[in-house]
């Protein structure tokens, strides 16, 4: 399989990798399966508050939107200091209640418009 300008930009070889900071039932297997078929792996869910519990090598983050301030400021402070890009998203489940432009999803288009998104940021360009 080839890298596609994404992963080109990510600066990766072979495998991406995506941390996931949302709840317990934020990664269901058919999320995981279809990510695993685009050549990405997703680690977590991992809480908001335990930025400090994992090892950061992961080429970016997706953060729930449904998190309050005061949970998303000191995790996007974290990420901003290593340079690790990030967007927000809200599972399918929470669609009817929030409006956001990335869905975390087996979505073969939504895979593709987080990474780009994420790609984005890598070149310089902002949340």
């Amino acid at each position: 399989m080839t890298k596609t300008t994404a992963e080109q930009r990510l600066g990766t070889n072979g495998r991406l990798t995506i941390a996931v900071f949302g709840k317990s039932d934020t990664l269901t297997p058919a999320i995981k399966s279809a990510w695993s078929e685009a050549s990405m792996v997703l680690q977590g869910p991992y809480a908001a508050t335990s930025v400090h519990d994992h090892d950061w090598h992961f080429s970016g983050a997706v953060i729930d939107a449904r998190y309050g301030a005061e949970l998303m400021l000191p995790l996007m402070a974290d990420l901003d200091s290593r340079a690790i890009p990030y967007i927000f998203f809200v599972p399918p489940s929470a669609l009817t209640h929030h409006h956001g432009s990335f869905v975390l999803s087996d979505a073969k288009a939504e895979i593709r418009h987080i990474v780009s998104a994420l790609a984005a940021q890598s070149r310089g360009s902002t949340h």
